[in-house]
C-alpha cells in the first residue's frame, strides 16, 4: 500500500450514544509525518448511519477551517480540505445516527493528485473508533419507527392516496434481508413488496395490485415484515385498509 504519509492514528467521541438519536460526533486524527511525506488532501469515512451534511464542521490544527467540499457518495462521506496535511490535527464534527451496536466508523486519507489512493486511519486505542448503544443489548426489538401512510388508501385512480408506503428502521440487523408481503385476511399471498432505503429508512411501496397486476377489492389486508433474523423481534404484522 502506497502511504502519503508515515501513519494516521483517530478517535471518535462520544463511544457511546443512543440507539437511532441524532448524535453529535467528532472524530480527532493525528497523522504521524516523516520527511519527504506528501501528505493529504482528502477525508473519506464511511459511517454506520445516517449522517447529515449540513452540519459538517473542520478544524485543522484547533482552527476552524471552511473545506472545499463535502459529498456523500452511499455510505461514505467526503471532504476536500484547502490544503495539503503532513503533520497538522485534524478534527471533523458531524450529526449522525447509529443503527446498531459497536458501529465501526472507519477514516481513509487521499491525495488529489492522487487518485485512487487511500491510506486507513488506525484506531489511536482499542476500539477508539466504535461507537457502543448501551440500551440495545437489552431490547430484543429489532424493527423501530414503523409507519403506514397514508390512513386512508384508496387506489381508485383518482389521483389521492394511491401509494402505500411502510417504513421502518432496522435495528442491530444489516437490512439486506427484510421482506414484506401483503396478505388478505385469510392468509393468501397478494404481492411481495421492494425495498428503497434513504437515511437508514426503508421504504416499501403498494400500489394496492396483487402478484398478477390486478387491483385488489376493497377490504383489510394485513403486510408482514420479516427479517428472518435467529432472535429479536424480527416479525411484524399490520393491518391494512383498502377503500374506494
Amino acid at each position: 500500500e502506497e502511504a502519503l504519509i508515515q501513519g494516521a492514528l483517530g478517535t471518535i467521541s462520544p463511544r457511546q450514544t443512543r440507539t437511532n438519536a441524532d448524535t453529535r460526533f467528532s472524530y480527532t486524527l493525528f497523522p504521524e509525518a516523516d520527511t519527504g511525506d506528501d501528505g493529504f488532501d482528502i477525508l473519506r469515512f464511511t459511517l454506520p448511519g445516517p449522517l447529515s451534511t449540513e452540519e459538517v464542521e473542520l478544524a485543522i490544527d484547533g482552527v476552524s477551517t471552511v473545506p472545499t467540499s463535502i459529498s456523500v457518495q452511499e455510505d461514505s462521506l467526503f471532504i476536500a480540505l484547502p490544503q495539503k496535511i503532513v503533520s497538522d490535527s485534524v478534527q471533523v464534527s458531524f450529526t449522525a445516527r447509529v443503527l446498531q451496536n459497536a458501529a465501526v466508523f472507519t477514516l481513509d486519507l487521499g491525495d488529489s493528485q492522487r487518485p485512487g489512493i487511500w491510506q486507513s486511519v488506525e484506531p489511536a486505542t482499542r476500539r477508539s473508533n466504535v461507537v457502543l448503544l448501551p440500551d440495545l443489548p437489552r431490547s430484543g426489538q429489532l424493527i423501530e419507527d414503523l409507519r403506514v401512510e397514508p390512513a386512508l388508501f384508496t387506489p381508485n385512480g383518482d389521483g389521492a392516496n394511491e401509494q402505500l408506503a411502510i417504513s421502518f428502521i432496522v435495528l442491530k440487523l444489516t437490512a439486506a434481508d427484510a421482506d414484506v408481503k401483503i396478505h388478505d385476511l385469510a392468509g393468501r399471498f397478494i404481492t411481495h413488496l421492494a425495498a428503497t432505503e434513504t437515511d437508514g429508512r426503508l421504504t416499501f411501496s403498494w400500489s394496492g395490485h396483487d402478484a398478477q397486476g390486478a387491483l385488489v377489492p376493497p377490504g383489510t389486508y394485513l403486510c408482514r415484515i420479516n427479517l428472518g433474523a435467529d432472535h429479536g423481534e424480527d416479525l411484524r404484522l399490520r393491518a391494512i385498509a383498502v377503500a374506494y
